[in-house]
């Protein structure tokens, strides 16, 4: 009785084993991938750039998938905030090491105190995103929507909430606005 037993349990698990492996769904999905891609994304989108700098603006975009189709652009604007919260960090980081190279360490550029508020100056971001595009895509086969937004940041509006960041680090702030580093911001 006991091996009849387990000689079924064998077979069965046999078979559950055999058919997860199954690579026909697999290949149909990989096939259809680029098709997918290419027509999942609103035609305004920018999937390769999701931060664009124009003269006095960053285009940011940003995209998410949620079971709700209401909250799904609001993941979507997070994910921009963040996208441009990680791009300005990096620029600033950037702008500021130019700037040290080109004026010099009696600039306050390489201070402690300032380096770790001009790492915290790209919290001044979230307030500033206007939504400019939005769309909400069905899933197809799936209970679930795409979202995708393009939002736009005034340039001389953040430069202003990092001033009012960076307020008590007048001396390195401004020699880093003034360096030639920073026409690229």
């Amino acid at each position: 009785m006991r091996r009849t037993l387990i000689t079924f349990l064998s077979f069965v698990l046999s078979i559950f084993i055999v058919s997860c492996s199954s690579t026909a769904n697999m290949a149909s999905k990989g096939e259809n991938a680029e098709k997918i891609k290419a027509s999942s994304y609103p035609s305004w989108y920018n999937s390769n750039k999701l931060v664009e700098s124009t003269e006095n603006n960053f285009l940011v975009y940003g995209a998410a998938i949620s079971g709700d189709s209401a909250s799904v652009i609001d993941k979507a604007m997070d994910r921009a905030g963040s996208e441009l919260q990680s791009s300005v960090s990096d620029r600033l980081e950037d702008i500021r090491s130019e700037a040290l190279v080109e004026q010099g360490s009696e600039s306050g550029l390489d201070s402690s105190h300032f380096l770790i508020a001009l790492r915290k100056a790209d919290k001044a971001v979230p307030y500033l995103l206007e939504k400019q595009k939005e769309e909400v895509i069905s899933v197809e086969g799936q209970e679930s929507y795409r979202g995708f937004v393009q939002v736009s940041v005034s340039k001389e509006e953040l430069i202003e909430r990092i001033d009012k960041r960076l307020s008590g680090y007048d001396k390195a702030w401004k020699a880093m606005k003034t360096s030639k580093a920073f026409q690229n911001f």
